[in-house]
């Protein structure tokens, strides 16, 4: 077959006769030269040939994917909106309280009060993480050491044993 890579212009191509027109010889990007060649007139190369479409496959490609004919337009537009991501929600809402601060023109007090609630706030989770007494932690540092040096005694087990592991030689 002829190369894609010729071009197929009016001005490349000579008329030889009638019948034919004649591609001039040229030159490949690798540096060799391409042979001229003469193709009867009216040739369009495969490769230029546009591809067959039924009136199905036009009309199916015209169809927005998902829409049922008789749907309502509205109905199908909203189905096909993403619910918003937990950070898109978040950022509404940041934007949501600044505009309102900007609006009411925060004052001083307003931001005293926000820092107060927000140190009340770590300190109530403090004190949740606390309530374990001292006995209660020295019984579960015990049940985590006892824990450690089970596990040491059985490393030292396969350390000693004669019998190499799988797959040592």
């Amino acid at each position: 077959g002829l190369c894609p890579a010729w071009t197929w212009t009016s001005s490349s191509v000579m008329a030889d006769d009638d019948k034919y027109d004649v591609i001039p010889a040229s030159q490949r990007p690798d540096g060799t030269w391409r042979k001229e060649v003469k193709v009867k007139k009216g040739y369009v190369p495969p490769d230029e040939v546009k591809k067959f479409e039924t009136r199905g496959s036009k009309w199916r490609d015209e169809q927005i994917p998902g829409f049922v004919p008789g749907m309502d337009p509205e109905a199908f537009a909203a189905s096909q909106q993403k619910p918003k991501s937990q950070h898109q929600r978040r950022n509404e809402n940041r934007k949501k309280r600044k505009e309102e601060a900007a609006k009411a023109g925060s004052s001083v007090d307003e931001v005293a009060e926000g820092v107060e609630k927000v140190s009340l706030k770590a300190e109530a989770a403090k004190t949740e993480e606390a309530p374990m007494d001292p006995k209660e932690a020295l019984q579960k540092r015990i049940r985590n050491l006892k824990k450690k040096l089970k596990q040491i005694d059985e490393l030292k087990g396969k350390v000693d044993s004669p019998t190499p592991a799988p797959g040592w030689e």
